[in-house]
């Protein structure tokens, strides 16, 4: 009996590492890093499900699918305080689409894409008023994105600039905002992200701009587990939590 358990056991640990084997790969390209996207889609007939915790029981469930191999559309739903003693408070969901228009060539080895998508820029906002629970929402707005690759220590890592625009729930041209990103794959299963956003256009409040810093698990590109902090001057840092699961029909 015991012969017999050990050569279940071997068994199962060869075939175990069988199928490590067919399935270690390089990582792949993100569509966002923390709370920015980046110039990259989704492949044809593939999807993607995300759900964001935020500060005082804040969460966001996003879903898209990729109707070609440079689009995708999808839908985003948030809610404020559906954690905790605070009653719920659901927000207008909005579309999430992104258009990729080249992924760069030899000469020009530029992604571009634009698109419209939900972001999160923490507790407080570029608001006259200073309402705090008016910002501390998800809020939508269009974006157009630049994304690149850089070579640090023989490994890729990607670079990416860009601007939007809050329009939902309000529009407000002048909170139009440029973002900077630098996602860096460590191994086969780690991510260590980098973000600078709501750096205002004509850049005044510096103190009010955004430095995120993350830490992700990637798990065979199929399910994505990110620990991010949002930093902001004089402000307690705060942190979020985002479950992805990439899958295909």
């Amino acid at each position: 009996m015991r012969r017999f358990f050990k050569s279940c056991l071997i068994f199962c640990l060869l075939n175990f590492t069988i199928f490590i084997e067919n399935n270690l790969f390089a990582q792949g390209k993100q569509t966002s890093v923390i709370d920015t996207p980046t110039a990259f889609t989704i492949a044809r007939g593939t999807y993607k499900v995300s759900l964001l915790e935020y500060d005082n029981g804040g969460m966001e469930f996003k879903t898209f699918l990729g109707l070609h191999d440079i689009v995708y559309l999808g839908v985003s739903m948030d809610v404020q305080s559906a954690i905790g003693r605070d009653d719920p408070q659901p927000n207008v969901p909005g579309v999430i689409a992104r258009i990729k228009f080249t992924d760069g060539h030899e000469s020009f080895p530029i992604a571009i894409a634009a698109g419209y998508d939900s972001f999160y820029t923490g507790y407080e906002g570029r608001e006259q008023e200073k309402i705090k629970n008016e910002v501390n929402r998800v809020i939508y707005g269009p974006y157009l994105v630049f994304t690149g690759s850089i070579y640090l220590l023989d490994a890729e890592q990607y670079l990416s600039l860009g601007i939007r625009t809050p329009t939902q729930p309000d529009y407000k041209p002048d909170d139009s905002s440029y973002f900077i990103s630098l996602d860096i794959p460590i191994g086969e299963f780690f991510r260590l992200a980098l973000e600078g956003e709501r750096i205002y256009w004509d850049f005044k409040d510096p103190e009010d701009w955004l430095f995120n810093t993350g830490i992700k698990f990637n798990y065979f590109d199929e399910i994505i587990f990110t620990f991010a902090v949002i930093f902001e001057h004089d402000e307690k840092p705060n942190r979020i939590i985002r479950i992805e699961y990439h899958g295909q029909f």
